[in-house]
Formats: C-alpha cells, structure tokens, sequence
C-alpha cells in the first residue's frame, strides 16, 4: 500500500515537471530564431582576387557618379531651356486695348506660327510658353479648349526601338509622365498612348480622359511634337463627342507648326 503511494507520487512529481517543458518547446512556447548573416568573403589584400573586387568596386561607384553627372546636367539644360523660353517672343503677341465683347467679336484666334487658327478657336489667357483657345460650336457655345506649349528642348534623334522610345531625344516614358501628374491633379486618368506620323514627322499622342463639371466624361488629348529644337505640346479637353472634331483641328495646328520650320529652312536655302 505504501510503495503504490509512493509511486503515484512520483508520478504526479513527474509529469508535473515534464509538462511545462514540453510546452516550453511546443507551439505555444515562445520562439528564438537565429539571425543568419551573410557571410563576406575574405581575400587576402592585395591578391588577384582582392584586386579584382576592388576595381569592380570602383568601376560600380564611377557609374553611379556618371550617372549622378548626367542627370544634374540634363535638369541644368531643361531648367536653362524653360528660362530661355520664358523669355522668347515666339507667343509675343502686340496688346490691343478693347473692350471685352469687342474683343471676342472682332479678334481672330491666331496660332504662334501667325497662321489664323481652326474656325471656332477664340483665344483666351495666355502666359509665357503657353496660349490657350476657347472652341466653339457653329451656335457660339463654348464645347471645349486647347492649348500649344512649349515642353522643353529636344535632346536628339528619334528612337522607336524596344522600351527606351523617344521623341527627339526625349523618352516618352518622361512625357506620359507628365500627362500623368496633371490627370492626377485634375482627377483624370489616362487610356491609351501611341505614336503616329504627321507630314513625314513623328508625333506622339496620350489619350485621357477626366471627370466633367456637368458629371459626364471629357476627352483629353495631348500631341507632342519637335519643332526648331523645341519639343510644343498641343493639347485639347472636350465632351466625347467633339472629341473627334478637336482631334482632326489639333492635327491641323501640328501640321502648321511644322510647316513654319519648312518654309523657314526652304527660304534659307534659296
């Protein structure tokens, strides 16, 4: 009777004292990992391999320098070009004192090339690098806009290859980028991109599309395009279904942009 006390004692003692171990060591332990560190390889200084780690080293820093170079420089040249067009008198038109309906009766819309613009194109604000129009229908109601701006200067030929595209130069990646960042500001969004030729150029184009203030949809367009050096955005914002007719009108100011360079070099030549 006295040994099988003893014995459930000791096993009372036993598991007492294996089950909090074995919990310890189960799920519902707590958990220690190790932190394995990747181990650097060692070369002995100034052995082949050491060298040869030391100039892939360098080789590594002296591109990202260039890098670093190349990319403050081509901000320095966009920051001196948008200065310079700041400054240019290609939208330098002569100020008429009118009164406001005079003014919108009797004065034409004319573009930067000094071409009349498309019929229904009234001009409205304009600043340095950009002029707007106002388009109106054939009843003189107001069914959208456009602008022609100057983007920045081209940066050298065209590339239509693999990823990196670009339009004189400049990638398009970068000018979608813009259209973007100002689709996001005003609560748009872009739907497509291509690139098309326009009297032997290459033009490239962003179809958008943002939220109207009557709650319907307005179609955006954007046609990037090189003319003298300088790449000229003309953009337009309408309902979707005069979108077809600014689209075919932006096209004609295209087309006139760089006729001017044509008649200009021709006249040069002569």
């Amino acid at each position: 009777m006295i040994r099988a006390i003893a014995l459930s004692l000791a096993l009372l003692i036993g598991i007492g004292t294996i089950v909090p171990l074995a919990t310890n060591y189960a799920e519902a332990g707590p958990r220690k990992h190790r932190k394995y560190k990747q181990k650097k390889k060692k070369f002995k200084k100034y052995s082949k391999a050491w060298w040869r780690e030391y100039r892939k080293k360098k080789k590594r820093q002296q591109a990202i320098a260039a890098r670093k170079r190349a990319l403050r420089l081509r901000q320095i040249r966009l920051a001196k070009a948008a200065q310079e067009n700041g400054k240019s008198d290609v939208f330098a038109r002569p100020t008429v004192v009118k009164s406001p309906k005079a003014a919108d009766d009797s004065t034409e819309a004319v573009l930067p090339t000094g071409e009349k613009a498309p019929q229904g194109w009234k001009k409205a604000e304009a600043t340095s690098g950009e002029v707007q129009f106002r388009v109106d229908d054939n009843n003189g109601s107001q069914i959208g806009s456009a602008s022609i701006s100057v983007v920045g200067p081209a940066m050298g030929d065209d590339s239509s290859t693999g990823r990196n595209k670009t339009l004189a130069g400049v990638p398009q990646a970068s000018l979608r980028r813009t259209v973007i960042d100002k689709m996001i500001r005003e609560n748009g969004w872009v739907v497509n991109d291509y690139q098309k030729d326009l009297g032997g150029k290459k033009v490239y184009v962003v179809v958008a599309q943002s939220q109207g203030t009557n709650g319907g949809v307005q179609s955006r367009i954007f046609y990037f395009t090189e003319v003298e050096g300088r790449i000229y955005s003309v953009a337009t914002n309408a309902q979707t279904e005069d979108a077809e007719r600014l689209a075919e009108e932006s096209e004609k100011v295209i087309n006139s942009l760089q006729n001017r360079v044509r008649s200009v070099q021709q006249a040069a030549k002569e």
